[in-house]
């Protein structure tokens, strides 16, 4: 019986000629070291994944993670943990510690720079990590290994690469970060650890079971490189416990989708300079619905005496010149009053629709 499965751990994981590790562990080399070609190719696609999420794009998304080359340094440092190979493990590292500061920093001035730009769901959803991500993040790494590993298999690296989705995390925390959202920054920047460390332990497997392991490791190396991969395995485990925990809680809660949208910064400033020069009136809420055709704008205010129509009208010229003459405005005002008990409510005021 013992025969017959190391024959089939054979035929699934066959070992490698020479020549083949040979060529793996410089190819690998190669793809992770810092250079002009990867920094462009790395800047490009986090702008591309910044404005696809910017504008809800998912095709956008999807190309800036064909782009990205970051899988390529997770893949070498699984390798060069199985090798104990320091000189992997540095030239893979520096590269990602590098590409993750310019993803931050990328996304932070996207988010700066861009002006009404605003946290979409595709940032949102980001932020929002589950224990399928682990999972999504731990397969994509044996998936990747088991490519290079076998290279009639390559042809399935671009959907590996769109299947873990290392930029738009990375990005959407910048995004988040200039947003000041602390919340999606943390978040996001949470679920891009999580697939780091996945793809790493995942990677690290298959290279373990093909056989690529040096034979005479020096044993200090060898322990060094077992308890960074048991490090690595203590966090994967730990941070199994908040993110299955969020997925029961978006399983009771359901998926978040939003049903509408911020104002523009710029409209939204204009509205509340305007609602402050109207004594005994506060603007306190401006959403948007509808992304093509007929676009819906709601206005919540504040009032302790009836609302006079110059404001309103005041109020609808200024959405429609920034949203286009098409746009439906509904204002509603609530009287300010306080509550007396639980069984008395503020008393609303009629809304006013346009």
């Amino acid at each position: 019986m013992s025969i017959i499965k190391a024959m089939s751990m054979m035929e699934l994981f066959p070992s490698l000629s020479d020549d083949e590790r040979v060529g793996l562990e410089e190819q690998l080399r190669d793809g992770s070291a810092w250079s002009v070609n990867f920094g462009v190719m790395l800047g490009c696609s986090v702008l591309l994944a910044g404005l696809g999420l910017l504008q809800d794009s998912v095709a956008v998304v999807i190309g800036a993670m064909l782009v990205a080359p970051l899988m390529t340094p997770l893949i070498a440092i699984g390798l060069g943990l199985v090798q104990g190979n320091y000189d992997l493990l540095r030239t893979a590292l520096q590269s990602m510690w590098r590409g993750v500061v310019v993803g931050l920093v990328l996304g932070f001035l996207l988010r700066v720079l861009i002006p009404g730009s605003e946290l979409t769901q595709q940032v949102a959803s980001r932020g929002s990590a589950n224990i399928l991500d682990l999972f999504i993040a731990f397969f994509a790494g044996v998936a990747a290994a088991y490519a290079l590993a076998r290279p009639k298999m390559s042809g399935a690296l671009p959907g590996v690469a769109i299947a873990v989705a290392l930029v738009p995390p990375l990005t959407a925390s910048g995004i988040a970060l200039g947003s000041q959202d602390w919340s999606v920054a943390l978040g996001a920047f949470i679920l891009l650890l999580t697939n780091v460390v996945m793809i790493v332990l995942g990677s690290a497997m298959v290279f373990r079971l093909h056989g690529l392991k040096t034979k005479d490791l020096d044993h200090k190396v060898a322990l060094s490189m077992k308890r960074i991969i048991t490090g690595l395995v203590v966090l994967g485990v730990l941070g199994m416990a908040p993110l299955a925990y969020r997925l029961i809680d978006q399983v009771k809660i359901g998926q978040s989708r939003p049903a509408s949208y911020p104002l523009p910064e710029e409209l939204w400033s204009a509205l509340y300079q305007r609602a402050e020069q109207e004594k005994g009136v506060d603007l306190i809420r401006g959403l948007r619905t509808g992304d093509f055709g007929i676009v819906e704008v709601k206005i919540f205010l504040l009032a302790d005496r009836p609302v006079r129509q110059v404001l309103i009208d005041d109020l609808e010229k200024m959405v429609k010149n920034h949203m286009g003459a098409d746009t439906q405005l509904t204002v509603r005002a609530a009287q300010s009053a306080p509550i007396i008990s639980s069984t008395r409510v503020p008393r609303e005021m009629p809304g006013i629709v346009r």
